[in-house]
């Protein structure tokens, strides 16, 4: 298995043409094609009516988080999506609604609830589950009955934070997931026990479920696996030693207004749509992440935390999507 190293400030690269880019698409993949990939992937904003750019939907939150559910879905709104669902619990409900006025809430994360969560999936171009959700044995069953009813449904998913704690548990659950897939956003350390859950082999453990679910992982360097090993790759550089919590549902809400675009892309025929497109989504929230990050932290220094990396969602995106 080969990996594609890139640094997130790649502009000194030769450049290629938009147009030829899928002339590149192969075993010698170069960063600067994830670059241009990932410009085709945002919508453009005339002729569209509300919803076109995405309603992405955030599973998550409890009693003591309320923050990660909050930035996941704030995240996904700056990047672009049209609305962003939260479906939390009753005493979380009311905190979120009152942090953004923009975000659509709902107080159903319940087992009681459960058939009031799977009508409103249908409303939902994508679904990150996990930000804040807890790890109570209720709500483990319960985030195994949300996969499960999307999996009927054949709804995307990004699986995050205690949602991965879930999996962990449980890794049957994702296996064979259908396409348009899944994309799991575990940190080193959630990492270490997806990977135990599913092989002895360090190697490959991230092909256990199947062709349309690959995995970004977190860290000092974020490292994308795939089954199609041409799309793999470890980005450097960017951010700042500063870790804010919260940091890791920035980049799960960026991935789902993203990875809802790029499903919308056609990228290059004879290629595999769903995985080129679970790659480039992942390669533009590491890097909205990361900018985001650098530049918070040029203005707070140690100082930084999650609320400050919002504020440059907007320079960041300029950078990603319509910089050189």
């Amino acid at each position: 298995m080969s990996i594609i190293i890139f640094n997130v400030y790649c502009e000194e690269l030769p450049q290629i043409q938009i147009e030829d880019k899928c002339n590149f698409i192969d075993s010698k993949l170069q960063p600067n094609t994830f670059r241009l990939l990932s410009k085709t992937i945002a919508p453009p904003l005339e002729g569209k009516t509300k919803g076109d750019a995405g309603k992405i939907g955030i599973i998550g939150g409890s009693t003591e988080y309320t923050g990660a559910p909050y930035f996941a879905a704030i995240t996904a709104l700056k990047a672009g999506a049209d609305m962003v669902y939260v479906i939390t619990t009753e005493s979380a409900s009311p905190v979120i609604k009152a942090y953004s006025p923009d975000l659509i809430v709902y107080p159903f994360l319940n087992t009681k609830s459960a058939s009031k969560i799977r009508s409103l999936l249908p409303k939902m171009h994508m679904v990150i589950i996990g930000p804040g959700i807890g790890r109570e044995n209720d709500t483990v069953n319960l985030v195994y009955e949300i996969i499960e009813d999307c999996k009927r449904m054949g709804k995307p998913l990004i699986i995050d934070a205690d949602g991965l704690f879930a999996i962990s548990r449980n890794s049957s659950v994702l296996k064979d997931y259908p396409c348009p897939g899944v994309i799991m956003t575990p940190n080193q350390r959630e990492a270490k026990r997806l990977m135990e859950s599913v092989s002895s082999n360090s190697s490959n453990w991230y092909t256990y479920w199947g062709e349309c679910v690959s995995v970004l992982v977190k860290g000092e360097k974020d490292y994308f696996y795939s089954n199609a090993s041409s799309y793999i790759w470890a980005a450097t550089g960017g951010g700042s030693g500063r870790r804010a919590a919260g940091q890791g549902d920035i980049l799960s809400g960026a991935l789902g207004t993203f990875y809802s675009w790029a499903l919308k892309t056609e990228f290059c025929k004879n290629e595999n749509n769903t995985q080129l497109a679970q790659s480039v989504a992942s390669y533009a929230a590491a890097k909205l992440t990361r900018l985001s990050n650098n530049k918070a932290y040029m203005i707070e220094g140690r100082n930084m935390i999650a609320s400050d990396m919002i504020k440059q969602i907007h320079p960041a995106f300029e950078v990603i999507f319509f910089g050189p």
